[in-house]
């Protein structure tokens, strides 16, 4: 059986709170927070008008959506202005030099978005926030489970001690963070305030539906907090109106064949087939450790291994391709690789735990395990089409390296 909730931090540490490699890729200086002129909502959902605040004016502004999302008052949305800016040439086209035009439904070039789950607090929790600096991370979505304290003061003090008030954070409610969720959830609304540009509809971190810089995102409480059937609906119904090239499905809770120790089946596989349908990556936390899959192609199906194909190292999603990650290293413990449940299947492209690492295929061996995070760089090297992925701890080490190519 693997280690419980309550289980001491893990063996490994940082010694330093500030860490400096990055992945080797394309790297830019992005400035969240900062504006321009031009007003956005995102891809919004709903068959009602809903007054929105803006995040860099305060002045409310009224915009219409679409079908497919909760109503009432658990609806909350906050909008602010997009960053960046978009070149026209002089045939009227966009883009660079020699490039066709980037489409309208791309994310920002060179995007780094950061993932991770299962924070605790102290130095270890505090060192994966520094990571996320060091990496230049455009923002972060924690996959639940923040500071097992019921404690949303103490959680977010540490948070900025190191962030700062503004950096740009989402999150997802967790099953340590119940019985405190208003308090978290205030703290993630009063985030959301200050980041120009991003939009989400919905009970922010439980049912919510989200864009920032053209990346589309699902907040889902499934298996913590709701009933499955209004998540799998949800789910089902924004990632059908929404037209963005890349989207992600996040959630706390996994299922047991897609994370590394013994964890139960807290989701449900229709939920996870919608992701699968869109092409929406699928990333969770929950379990303390890190595994990634192959490319899978037909999500639930055990008997034909979910329909793993393709390489370790290159990944392709779309309508009916999808892969999926757990990144629960976020601070609190490291679990042990569970072989008698995982040891025999053929899903696997990379497993990061206490005691187990595999890389792309490849076992590594005389390594310490320590906390980290995923990052995922999207519209990389000028095409909105192409990312690329990594795992790095915070001693600085690319536990995992990986390329996804959206079709």
């Amino acid at each position: 059986m693997g280690l419980t909730e309550a289980d001491a931090a893990s063996s490994g540490s940082s010694s330093s709170e500030t860490q400096g490699s990055s992945d080797g890729g394309t790297t830019v200086d992005p400035a969240p927070g900062t504006s321009s002129s031009s007003t956005t909502t995102g891809n919004l959902s709903g068959a009602f008008e809903t007054t929105e605040l803006s995040a860099s004016s305060g002045a409310p502004t009224t915009t219409s959506e679409t079908p497919g999302t909760t109503t009432g008052a658990d609806t909350t949305t906050t909008t602010g202005t997009t960053s960046g800016t978009t070149t026209t040439t002089g045939d009227g086209t966009t883009g660079g030099q020699g490039k066709p035009p980037v489409p309208d439904n791309a994310t920002d070039a060179d995007l780094l978005v950061a993932l991770l789950g299962d924070q605790g607090t102290g130095k270890d929790t505090k060192a994966v926030y520094s990571l996320l600096l060091a990496e230049k991370a455009d923002f972060v979505i924690i996959l639940g489970d923040f500071d097992y304290g019921d404690n949303p003061d103490a959680w977010a003090n540490e948070m900025e001690s190191v962030l700062g008030d503004s950096f740009p954070v989402f999150g997802v409610i967790g099953n340590h963070d119940k019985d405190a969720w208003s308090g978290y959830q205030n703290k993630l609304e009063a985030r959301l305030a200050k980041i120009a540009g991003a939009s989400c509809v919905g009970d922010l971190g439980v049912k919510s539906n989200c864009t920032y810089r053209g990346l589309h995102f699902v907040l889902s409480g499934l298996g913590t907090k709701g009933s499955d059937k209004d998540h799998e609906e949800f789910i089902a119904g924004v990632l059908a109106s929404d037209d963005h090239l890349w989207s992600l499905c996040t959630f706390h809770k996994n299922q047991r064949d897609l994370q590394a120790g013994d964890k139960p089946d807290d989701l449900t596989w229709k939920a996870l087939q919608s992701c699968q349908n869109d092409g929406s990556i699928i990333v969770m936390g929950h379990e303390h450790s890190y595994a990634r899959t192959r490319t899978l192609t037909d999500v639930g199906n055990k008997g034909a291994a979910h329909g793993a194909t393709g390489m370790a190292e290159l990944l392709e999603v779309g309508p009916g391709r999808t892969f999926s990650v757990v990144s629960g290293l976020g601070g609190r413990s490291i679990r042990e690789w569970d072989a008698g449940l995982h040891g025999d299947e053929d899903w696997w492209a990379s497993v990061y735990t206490k005691d187990y690492w595999l890389k792309n295929g490849v076992e590594e061996d005389n390594f310490e395990a320590d906390h980290g995070a995923l990052f995922i760089r999207f519209h990389v090297g000028g095409d909105p089409n192409a990312a690329h992925g990594y795992f790095k701890n915070i001693q600085g080490d690319v536990i995992d390296e990986f390329d996804i190519v959206h079709k």
